[in-house]
């Protein structure tokens, strides 16, 4: 993806993330067509789709209140933007399969094995560093690109 391409995608994403509620960490993912370099799904990290919840904790982030450490145990709190994007094409009928993923932090283990799985062939992100995420996608032949985000 070209340079300047790539840094409107990313403007792109962190606008996306304005939309989440979360006081925590404001999440935003595209899944880009690398074709046509069109966007084929969008999502922000937030309560699940019509949920009652203003918060994932009611008025404070439950993962904070609880300690939690980001990135592990992603049973607890909202869904993340990740897993939004490739929901949102889903619930639409939209194809995942050999596309490109774009978000502006690295994405957790759980969403690194749903992006795998879904056939998304690069990611790019922050590589923040080589977490659980990033590792699990390098090692299932997944393209990891580092992406310049503040």
């Amino acid at each position: 993806m070209k340079a300047k391409h790539l840094a409107v995608r990313v403007a792109q994403c962190d606008l996306i993330a304005s939309n989440s509620p979360c006081p925590r960490r404001k999440v935003g993912a595209l899944i880009v067509d690398p074709i046509s370099n069109s966007i084929v799904s969008e999502g922000y990290n937030g309560t699940p789709r019509g949920s009652r919840a203003n918060l994932c904790g009611g008025l404070t982030c439950k993962r904070s209140d609880l300690g939690i450490e980001s990135g592990t145990q992603n049973d607890i709190g909202c869904h993340h933007a990740e897993g939004n994007a490739l929901a949102n094409a889903l619930r639409v009928g939209t194809s995942t399969l050999n596309k490109w993923m774009i978000t502006n932090c690295d994405p957790c283990l759980m969403c690194a094995k749903a992006i795998h799985h879904s056939g998304i062939t690069t990611v790019y992100c922050p590589r923040d560093g080589e977490g659980a995420g990033v590792s699990y996608l390098l090692d299932n032949g997944v393209s990891v690109m580092q992406i310049a985000h503040q």
